[in-house]
């Protein structure tokens, strides 16, 4: 028999070794398209694995139930916003809000607005014989424009229906403002007058330039500023002491109450006369609002679990450091927040949210040269730009989501974080039409805010 193998047998039977060869390798090594990934951790990601979604601005929606029962361990909370002049921010907190009355025993809500204008609001939420409607009621409230907004009437409406079923569980509507002397000085004198005449005529004098029809008309800072000399000032600042120790002497607390918010007005406002000298770049002095405000809050919550509906800059805890410039420029001095105050006040019994966004159009009087604050307002639109906690947030949640940042596990990420200077985008009731530099807040989040939620997109507010 002939042994010889055949040339095309041999290689197949090489061919055949070959893949059965490549074959058990693959088998044996792991599939690079399956293998299980190495993700690194991200500050983004850190922040995003804590995000609560909101999926609808409606009080069943879960993610905002959740959040109320979160700021409701604490018995005061600041209700920040983004801007002032955008609608879903204002909505969340009027949800918020309503949902902390019906389940978490919320009693008091205070409005950085005019005592003037809260008791309008709070006459016709306590159920005051009225034949106009919430949105009417808000439109005639003495208080900045920017308030005047659907959202608030809306809220004001809920809170009528809810105190006029719960008696016994009734919710008040405060102001915490001292930007109204003329006004707070008037009817703390006439209170004076009605029971001790010769006492409120022996105040008068001190008090005439700031009781005049046209100091009365002014917005505050403008009175105080154009109206009065330093001398005035500080003669009216005087008076309204002496005032409110007469009212407390005749048993009239809450008249005294509204001449000492009269003196905090002209306090705050030291430096700002004509002719006064300038006003010290750091102390206490460009805080002193902010701890007006605070004590006033404080005082008027009495005990009770309360909000306090405020702008971001306003409700943050901690103190917040300038930062020294890139090129070396002095370090920018900020006002310390009205939350700072509360927080050493309070301890934990204070909680801080903030909101931001993704993207967002508001309105607000377009900043230029010598704009007045009474100019039209305008649609201002901005995207989360660059090295902004708006961006990191939107990277960490592209959804409308809250954060709990208070209680993030720890991470050296996160710690780092929390120390590294970062930029916050900030617009009041005057904002520049187009971005800018000047835009930002630069701090260190470190323990400024306790809850923040981002916003996918913030639409402009629905103006009444």
């Amino acid at each position: 028999m002939d042994r010889r193998h055949d040339p095309m047998s041999r290689r197949a039977f090489m061919l055949a070794t070959a893949s059965a060869a490549i074959l058990a390798g693959c088998a044996s090594k792991p599939d690079d398209s399956t293998s299980p990934k190495v993700t690194v951790p991200t500050v983004a990601s850190l922040l995003g694995a804590q995000a609560v979604p909101i999926r609808s601005l409606t009080a069943s929606d879960p993610g905002i139930a959740a959040l109320a029962k979160r700021l409701s361990q604490s018995k005061f909370v600041g209700l920040g916003e983004a801007t002032q002049g955008s609608h879903e921010d204002a909505l969340l907190k009027s949800l918020l809000i309503q949902t902390m009355i019906e389940f978490h025993d919320l009693r008091v809500v205070m409005l950085p607005a005019s005592r003037a204008g809260t008791d309008l609001l709070d006459g016709y939420a306590s159920g005051a014989p009225s034949g106009m409607q919430a949105a009417d009621i808000v439109r005639q409230a003495p208080m900045f424009r920017i308030y005047k907004t659907e959202v608030m009437a809306d809220f004001l409406t809920w809170l009528r229906g809810w105190n006029a079923v719960n008696a016994d569980r009734k919710v008040r509507i405060f102001s915490v403002d001292c930007m109204s002397s003329s006004r707070d000085a008037a009817d703390a004198l006439a209170a004076l007058a009605a029971v001790d005449k010769p006492a409120a005529d022996a105040l008068s004098a001190g008090l005439a330039p700031i009781l005049t029809a046209e100091a009365k008309a002014d917005r505050h800072e403008l009175m105080v500023a154009s109206r009065l000399t330093p001398a005035q000032r500080a003669d009216a600042e005087a008076a309204c002491r002496k005032l409110e120790t007469e009212l407390t002497r005749v048993g009239l607390g809450l008249a005294a109450f509204n001449a000492r918010r009269a003196w905090q007005g002209l306090n705050a406002l030291e430096f700002a006369v004509n002719d006064a000298p300038p006003a010290p770049e750091f102390g206490d002095y460009i805080s002193r609002g902010s701890l007006f405000m605070a004590e006033n809050a404080l005082g008027l919550a009495r005990g009770e679990r309360a909000v306090y509906w405020g702008h971001n800059a306003s409700v943050m805890t901690g103190r917040p450091k300038g930062v020294q410039g890139p090129g070396g420029e002095a370090p920018i001095k900020y006002a310390t927040p009205t939350g700072s105050f509360l927080r050493a006040k309070l301890g934990p019994d204070y909680v801080a949210l903030t909101q931001e966004f993704s993207e967002a159009t508001f309105m607000a009087v377009a900043a230029k040269p010598s704009t007045p604050v009474n100019a039209p307002l305008t649609k201002i639109a901005r995207r989360a730009r660059v090295n902004t906690l708006n961006a990191l947030l939107t990277k960490a949640s592209p959804q409308t989501a809250w954060i709990d940042l208070a209680n993030i596990p720890e991470h050296e990420l996160i710690s780092d974080w929390r120390k590294t200077p970062i930029k916050l985008e900030r617009y009041f009731e005057i904002a520049r039409e187009l971005p800018d530099e000047a835009d930002f807040d630069i701090y260190a989040p470190e323990s400024l805010f306790d809850v923040v939620v981002i916003h996918s997109r913030l639409t402009s507010a629905r103006m009444l």
